[in-house]
């Protein structure tokens, strides 16, 4: 369990400015998910081992790569700039522990100004608020990120209605203009 804390201390000093609110909200957030607490808390300590591995790849801005993470599957969205750091990426993050699935979801072309990243970061908090306060979508469950303007929503719905729903919602909102959504839905246990 220290092991674990650190990371996620280690993970969200190196990625956000308030380290105790968000593994708090890190925490609090697992304990309300379909997937569960024990499975949001390996979900999040594979993505520090993903973010800790893919940072020794010399790229020329590292900040233009976004992980998500889900039961082990794992997105990889951004720009990079050529074909073979889009492979070596790759290699890294199959090569880790635990990693069942990896999504490419990685471009090739220079990186983002920070003008654009403001705009997909300001996208992506209207996003995440649309889904905080509609009726039947527990936005606990995903984690969206919006890179380029294309949105991606990665998690695992409670029911088949739930994630009927979601992808319904997001696919009415007329200012996305790619989704991608990687939605799965819980494993029955088999008696």
């Amino acid at each position: 369990m220290v092991k674990i804390i650190s990371c996620l201390l280690i993970f969200f000093n190196l990625y956000s400015c308030s380290t105790v609110s968000s593994v708090g909200a890190v925490l609090g957030n697992a304990s309300t998910s379909t997937r569960g607490f024990s499975a949001s808390i390996d979900d999040t300590f594979l993505m520090t081992k993903i973010i800790t591995k893919i940072s020794g790849v010399e790229l020329k801005n590292f900040t233009n790569i976004t992980v998500s993470v889900s039961h082990g599957h794992v997105l990889l969205a951004g720009n990079v700039e050529s074909q073979n750091k889009r492979l070596e990426l790759m290699k890294e993050v199959w090569k880790i522990e635990g990693v069942k699935k990896v999504y490419n979801e990685m471009y090739l072309g220079s990186s983002q100004t920070f003008s654009e990243r403001a705009d997909d970061l300001l996208f992506e908090t209207r996003i995440k608020n649309r889904l905080l306060f509609e009726s039947g979508i527990y936005s606990n469950n995903y984690s969206v990120d919006v890179v380029n303007g294309n949105v991606y929503v990665m998690g695992t719905a409670s029911n088949f209605d739930e994630k009927t729903k979601l992808e319904n919602f997001l696919r009415e909102m007329k200012d996305i203009k790619k989704l991608i959504t990687i939605v799965s839905l819980p494993k029955k246990d088999s008696k």
